[in-house]
């Protein structure tokens, strides 16, 4: 983990300097924004506004840097080198619950409770067919402190099981077939692309799904800021926050046609894309949908107390019509 925090703080210190440098090559008539976000699919409607030129219709000139977790996003934005960030909803429930002062200014996707984007996999050969076949099992999760482990837990607690009587390892995702197969996790939670991946080698099977434990819909990835930037560049988000409302509009409606977009930038196979199922493409943040994360978050310890989601949410953001 030091490992990983040095990286973060590297990529802020070169962003910064970077930064100050960028700021004086702001094209005429177009305002300059730095948005960091890591290369997946939550990230596909970025993307295709920035190549179907949507921003730079909205009078912004957006330059999309490319982090690689949410750690070092969150860092980017706390120092000044980012304007705003895309990261998992849940670390920004984590900060707010610490004081620091990041706020939502739009969704990035969302996971619905019948939805198959993550499941829950084991071995073929596993003799593991249910929650309550978990107890004394390690479970592998990409963070001790994530959408996973909340996830899991929650899961295995609803459906028979005892989180208690579990043990969660922390695992790097593109890891986990392979420590499957060895022996060393018994079940993991496994998002995509590395879901379809693992499926389509026939070696794993699917024992539940996390989400359906969780909600109706769940928010879990978010456009973000500091409430100082929001709070002095209000018309730039205006114009930031509708690109992204019509961006997701239109990807949910196009995924296909999108595909080479992030095959492109994530450098996989388009096939694969093809098969695998995407993430939900909200049009605008819901509080309803953030506060099922928030109550996990509280019920498992994450955070001290539970908050209303709409804490988290600027002023700004743009809001569904009433």
């Amino acid at each position: 983990m030091l490992q990983y925090a040095r990286r973060a703080w590297f990529a802020v210190l070169c962003l910064l300097f970077l930064a100050s440098v960028a700021s004086a090559q702001t094209p005429e008539g177009l305002t300059s924004i730095r948005v960091g976000a890591s290369l997946d699919d939550y990230s596909t409607p970025l993307l295709y506004a920035d190549q179907a030129g949507l921003f730079q219709k909205a009078g912004l000139k957006v330059e999309i840097v490319v982090l690689g977790g949410g750690d070092a996003v969150a860092a980017a934005v706390a120092g000044g080198a980012l304007d705003i960030g895309k990261s998992n909803t849940l670390a920004l429930i984590g900060a707010h619950a610490k004081g620091i002062p990041f706020t939502i200014i739009a969704p990035s996707s969302y996971s619905a409770s019948n939805s198959s984007q993550s499941a829950i996999l084991v071995p073929n050969a596993s003799p593991i067919r249910s929650a309550r076949d978990l107890s004394g099992k390690t479970i592998g999760v990409v963070g001790l402190v994530s959408i996973q482990s909340i996830g899991m837990k929650n899961w295995v607690d609803k459906n028979g099981g005892d989180s208690q009587a579990v043990r969660l390892l922390e695992v790097r995702s593109p890891a986990v077939p392979a420590l499957l197969e060895q022996g060393r996790i018994d079940a993991a939670p496994v998002f995509e692309p590395v879901l379809t991946q693992a499926l389509g080698t026939r070696k794993f099977r699917v024992i539940g799904y996390m989400y359906s434990a969780m909600s109706k819909k769940v928010e879990d990835s978010d456009y973000f800021t500091t409430t100082d930037w929001a709070a002095k560049h209000r018309d730039v988000i205006g114009r930031f926050t509708r690109v992204m409302h019509d961006a997701n509009v239109y990807v949910a409606a196009h995924e296909s046609e999108t595909i080479p977009i992030i095959a492109t930038s994530m450098k996989i196979d388009p096939a694969i894309l093809t098969r695998m199922n995407r993430p939900g493409r909200p049009p605008y943040v819901e509080a309803a949908d953030i506060q099922p994360l928030i109550d996990l978050a509280a019920k498992y310890g994450l955070i001290s107390s539970v908050f209303p989601a709409q804490q988290l949410i600027s002023e700004f953001a743009l809001r569904r019509p009433r």
